[in-house]
């Protein structure tokens, strides 16, 4: 009876081991918190991700522009803050770890390649993409002569052969803050061509057409450009803070537009 019943336990052992194995959590190293998982190609949210994972997960570390920067251990995320109650954030143990980081953490159980094609960082002082900007935020009702590009990468997105351009820029004067002045602003961009002829479309940003006293002003920045699901195509991540939060949003290419993945967006502020 001893017998079969160690050999049950096993069997139970290795299925849920099996079980958790299958599971590829996503974490964001800026917002120091789990975005979410894969399984089988399946995107999870974070509180159905978290209830499947270890006690401790072996992550690789991705940063845009980057392959493979490093591989670490972190302990099961946890929401123990009495705001943010979908959040769930990497433990203070953990939280060193992270300070000096950029991007995201894949479960290092995830078994195709994270980065199929390599983002390619492009000069920022470039004339037509400081064009493309300016056009993006007349369109948005911006007028301004000072065009300042922060992020820049161009990358096939879809595998069809065809690379697609991603910009950020932001002009706060003053920072990120609660106030901010007419005519300031933060984004994110992406560039794609389109019957031959190159389409600007804004993914996500704040565009400031009226002083801001008390407000809350995002700063967006590109977190990873990566494939999260094992499906051949990058996603993006995009990462956006305030003076008292953040959150991350995640992009999915959709009939050649990017499309909110909603199930891996988080956030956390006061």
């Amino acid at each position: 009876m001893k017998i079969w019943k160690t050999i049950f336990l096993g069997i139970l052992f290795a299925a849920t081991l099996n079980a958790q194995n299958r599971i590829v959590p996503l974490l964001n190293l800026q917002i120091k918190g789990l975005m979410g998982g894969t399984e089988n190609g399946k995107f999870l949210d974070a509180k159905t991700t978290v209830r499947k994972l270890s006690a401790q997960n072996k992550y690789r570390i991705f940063e845009p522009g980057k392959v493979n920067v490093a591989e670490m251990i972190f302990a099961k995320p946890s929401n123990s803050m009495d705001v943010c109650q979908h959040f769930y954030g990497i433990t203070e143990a953990d939280f060193s770890k992270t300070e000096n980081l950029k991007g995201i953490a894949v479960g290092a159980n995830a078994a195709w390649k994270i980065l199929p094609r390599l983002p390619k960082k492009i000069d920022l002082t470039r004339a037509e993409y400081k064009k493309a900007v300016s056009a993006a935020l007349r369109a948005k009702g911006i007028i301004t002569k000072t065009i300042k590009l922060t992020q820049a990468f161009r990358i096939d997105l879809e595998g069809d052969g065809t690379e697609e351009v991603l910009i950020t820029a932001t002009n706060y004067a003053g920072g990120v803050s609660s106030s901010a002045k007419k005519n300031e602003y933060s984004f994110v961009l992406m560039r794609k061509i389109i019957g031959g002829e190159a389409r600007n479309f804004v993914v996500s940003g704040d565009f400031i057409t009226k002083k801001v006293d008390f407000g809350a002003p995002m700063e967006y920045e590109i977190s990873s450009i990566a494939d999260l699901n094992g499906d051949g195509k990058m996603e993006l991540v995009v990462y956006a803070q305030y003076y008292e939060g953040g959150s991350v949003e995640v992009f999915e290419m959709k009939a050649g537009k990017l499309s909110s993945v909603k199930t891996l967006n988080v956030g956390c502020g006061v």
